[in-house]
């Protein structure tokens, strides 16, 4: 979403941390100054400045703990990328268009939705580098030197403009304040090894994790926030694939912001290409080391599931027979639990049985449907229904966002959008909303049938 994102200290606005999206030209620091500057005067004025548009850019300020700023520089529209146009331009409707400078429901880029990355890059920080660092600055010099732990973790919030790498975070958790997790079929049996491996390394918090998903967890683990949840996962999906094991100290931002604890994980079947394979992790105390874990627990806890992890290392997020169950013009989907505080989504590149799909192929103009390009769709229908249709997830610390929908008094029960690739339906049932992109070919009629179908396909045994 963002293309510039500065850290900056709230009482001398001394820049911590610059991050810019790959592409775009790092802000000047007269920019930076200048930022500061216009908060500075606002504040001492009495004046709380929010947010501000520019010709092209939406700009987006908050202050966390008195301490520090954090800015946030996004396109003021989701088809802008550092002033150059987007292939899928086109793809926008006419509000978007006819309303391009000005603060408008119809983009999905909101200072809604701005704030909440602010606040995920925020407990970020605090994630790896503890809430007393932030808070009660002694050595400016000192904390920029630290806050470098947080480099590839602060990036995932920004477009990488990069298709390459978008994979590796085809993740919903900054989004939704939820967990992404991996349905599978063998996650009990896979839940029993890691019980026992959790417990032999003197811990009650354990996961296993594929491609950044969870596949399953002990129950203490299930008991942290969804946002710890969230940053646990996406910390871990930022390792290299070549990594074999670490050591990692994190602090939880909500259960222990100002105590470190020791986050072990142990790669078990390897990723490929971009992908960071199967991985199970533990948090921990001061004891055990890592090398004891890994020399004397690994092997013997794990070796006998091996056949297991394979085979889910190389499955999709929901079960192969769930999959064909979903309708067809089904191009992805993104079902979140609000209740569990857990998501899981799917994006399908080629929809569809054989038969529909070599027919299409003999099409001269056949539509290409990418998993980042799928991912990307569901990001933006999520972005412009939640907080005007459906409230923003709670947060621990939640403050209700001016304009925004932030209670359940009012909310929708489903949304449609139709675009010229592709249409979109949200549908909300209980604790449940999903989120689905369909190819054009769907009839617009059918898709709040379709989109039941799908629910009603993902929730029959009660597998999230």
């Amino acid at each position: 979403m963002a293309e510039h994102i500065l850290c900056i200290t709230a009482s001398g606005g001394i820049p911590l941390l610059t991050r810019t999206k790959p592409g775009c030209s790092p802000l000047s620091f007269p920019v930076v100054g200048a930022l500061n500057g216009v908060h500075m005067f606002a504040a001492n004025r009495d004046v709380k400045l929010l947010s501000t548009l520019t010709g092209n850019k939406r700009i987006v300020w908050k202050v966390f703990q008195d301490s520090i700023v954090l800015i946030a520089i996004v396109p003021s529209l989701d088809a802008k990328m550092c002033g150059k146009s987007n292939p899928d331009d086109e793809e926008q409707d006419a509000a978007l268009i006819l309303q391009d400078s000005s603060r408008n429901s119809s983009s999905t880029i909101t200072d809604a939705h701005v704030s909440r990355l602010l606040e995920n890059v925020f407990h970020s920080l605090v994630f790896l580098t503890g809430l007393q660092e932030l808070t009660n600055i002694q050595n400016v010099d000192r904390l920029k030197k630290d806050l470098r732990s947080c480099n590839s973790l602060i990036d995932t919030y920004l477009d990488t403009g990069e298709k390459q790498k978008q994979p590796r975070f085809e993740m919903f958790g900054d989004l939704t304040q939820c967990v992404d997790v991996m349905l599978h079929e063998d996650a009990k049996l896979l839940e029993e090894h890691l019980t026992a491996f959790a417990e032999a390394a003197d811990s009650t918090y354990g996961c296993l994790v594929n491609n950044g998903q969870v596949v399953c967890a002990t129950a203490k683990w299930w008991l942290l926030t969804g946002l710890e949840l969230a940053l646990l996962s996406r910390l871990i999906n930022t390792l290299s694939s070549s990594i074999t094991s670490c050591d990692i100290p994190i602090y939880l931002p909500h259960s222990s912001p100002n105590i470190a604890h020791r986050l072990l994980v142990f790669t078990l079947v390897s990723g490929v290409g971009l992908k960071s394979g199967v991985r199970v992790c533990v948090l921990c105390g001061p004891q055990p080391s890592l090398t004891q874990v890994q020399e004397t627990l690994l092997e013997s806890f794990w070796r006998s599931a091996m056949n297991t992890l394979q085979r889910c290392a190389h499955s999709h997020t929901i079960p192969d027979p769930l999959i064909q169950t979903l309708p067809s013009p089904l191009l992805g989907f993104l079902l979140v639990d609000t209740e569990n505080r857990r998501c899981v989504s799917l994006m399908r590149p080629s929809s569809g049985d054989a038969d529909h799909m070599s027919r299409r192929k003999q099409q001269k103009n056949e539509e290409k449907f990418e998993s980042s390009w799928i991912f990307g769709k569901l990001t933006e229908f999520y972005k412009f229904v939640v907080g005007t249709s459906l409230p923003l997830p709670e947060t621990i610390e939640d403050e209700p966002y001016p304009g925004t929908v932030h209670d359940n008094s009012h909310i929708g029960l489903c949304h449609y959008r139709c675009l010229k690739r592709h249409k979109a339906f949200a549908l909300v049932r209980s604790q449940y909303q999903l989120f689905a992109v369909y190819s054009n070919t769907a009839p617009t009629f059918a898709l709040q049938g379709l989109t039941n179908h799908a629910m009603d396909v993902l929730l029959k045994d009660r597998l999230l």
